[in-house]
């Protein structure tokens, strides 16, 4: 990029339903970097099995839209670039969905889908958000950066995250939280 080139703004944006096609596209995009290829895109939710690996995207309405939850698409311009999805668990966020396209990490696109999830988690009354990381990965710094912080189990509130979000730890991964009730967390927020 030369130095007249104007940078566009990163923005999230929350999920509406003509961004069901970009967010599938970054679903490709994001099991891409793992190697996996996928040769169709839905245009409209599938119906999946419960238990399925993106069940909870065909769900979105039910599973981050409703109560306090969410659903944010980070776009570059016209591209979107990145998703975050949390589930309401009954007035505490289980931050279950984070991806930002690997060309466009280390620009800030994490730190507004994040920002955007504590502002609105905030405006709602909501008590925490948690979530469950890798140890040494990016989001861990990221989460850090923005106020959440490492636990060794789940908060009380949490208890049926297992049930509740489909939440398994996998080897490697850590638990983080951020608690809001009683805190300002503006400055974790542009």
């Amino acid at each position: 990029m030369n130095e007249n080139t104007v940078k566009e703004p990163i923005l999230a944006k929350p999920f509406q339903w003509e961004h069901w096609i970009p967010l599938m596209q970054l679903l490709s995009s994001h099991l891409a970097e793992d190697g996996v290829v996928i040769e169709y895109i839905p245009e409209e939710p599938e119906d999946t099995p419960p238990g399925s690996a993106d069940w909870d995207l065909d769900h979105i309405y039910q599973v981050y839209l409703s109560g306090s939850g969410g659903f944010w698409l980070a776009w570059y311009g016209n591209i979107p670039i990145g998703h975050i999805g949390a589930e309401d668990l009954g007035g505490v966020i289980e931050l279950r969905r984070m991806y930002v396209k690997a060309e466009y990490r280390r620009r800030g696109a994490g730190t507004k889908l994040v920002q955007a999830l504590i502002k609105h988690c905030a405006d709602k009354g909501v008590r925490a958000i948690e979530l469950g990381t890798a140890e040494n990965g990016p989001g861990r710094f990221l989460y850090e950066k923005l106020g959440f912080r490492r636990i060794d189990r789940p908060g009380p509130e949490f208890e049926n995250v297992v049930d509740a979000a489909e939440y398994l730890s996998r080897t490697g991964e850590i638990r983080m939280r951020l608690n809001l009730a009683g805190s300002d967390h503006t400055n974790y927020i542009e």
